[in-house]
């Protein structure tokens, strides 16, 4: 899978104003019987914008990756940094496609950026963004350009998309709660995501065999039955 992180209100990646800072959504994976932490998204809003911030604990590299959009929603910067390490990338994003990434001591200048890209890194991350971003008074399969960023190998640029296929229903705590499922084109491959009304993202699932779901804490057992 490829994570970290703008999957949010309560969970949105622009939420709404909120008296108190909401507390982190935990995403949760399947580990020798028992569920363990895979990541965490936390959403902090100001008067000047939002952050977004994406903690994988991926088994081979744990990342931090940090969003920040300015008060209209329009990502403004992404830092993507290797845990435990000094090694860290960071995009600014300009006008006119222009922008620039620093990474072990060097700037690189860049140009032709994506308008409002996506940015994701290790993990999962932009399966929430392109839930997220996903409009559904157009529908369909829905096309969104991004960039993936490392603070080793750089940067790529990616283009993802993600579709709504069908409406699936689950019981939590002897309530009905009605998920749309979407289907997703991620750097990793291809995902079915469950979210729900509020655009909550409560469950993500790889489509290749022996994939591992990832599942928002507190719906472990209510999302078991769900299928791609």
């Amino acid at each position: 899978m490829s994570l970290l992180l703008p999957l949010v209100a309560g969970c949105a990646l622009l939420p709404a104003a909120d008296a108190e800072k909401p507390a982190p959504l935990r995403y949760l994976r399947p580990d020798m019987g028992k569920y363990v932490l895979d990541s965490e998204v936390t959403t902090a809003r100001s008067d000047d914008g939002t952050v977004v911030t994406y903690r994988a604990e991926r088994p081979d590299e744990k990342m931090t990756l940090t969003l920040r959009y300015d008060g209209a929603g329009k990502l403004t910067a992404a830092e993507a940094a290797l845990d435990g390490t000094r090694k860290v990338a960071t995009l600014t994003v300009g006008d006119k496609g222009r922008g620039t990434l620093k990474r072990g001591g060097v700037t690189d200048l860049l140009k032709d950026l994506p308008a409002d890209p996506i940015v994701t890194t290790t993990g999962w991350g932009e399966v929430l963004q392109l839930v997220r971003r996903y409009d559904a008074a157009r529908g369909g399969k829905q096309e969104f350009s991004g960039l993936w960023i490392h603070p080793v190998e750089g940067m790529l640029n990616q283009t993802f998309t993600v579709e709504r296929q069908a409406a699936d229903t689950i019981t939590l705590k002897d309530k009905e709660v009605k998920l749309d499922r979407y289907r997703v084109k991620a750097r990793g491959g291809d995902f079915a995501a469950w979210a729900d009304a509020d655009g909550r993202v409560v469950r993500v699932e790889g489509l290749a065999p022996k994939s591992a779901p990832v599942v928002l804490e507190g719906y472990e057992g209510a999302t078991k039955g769900l299928r791609p």
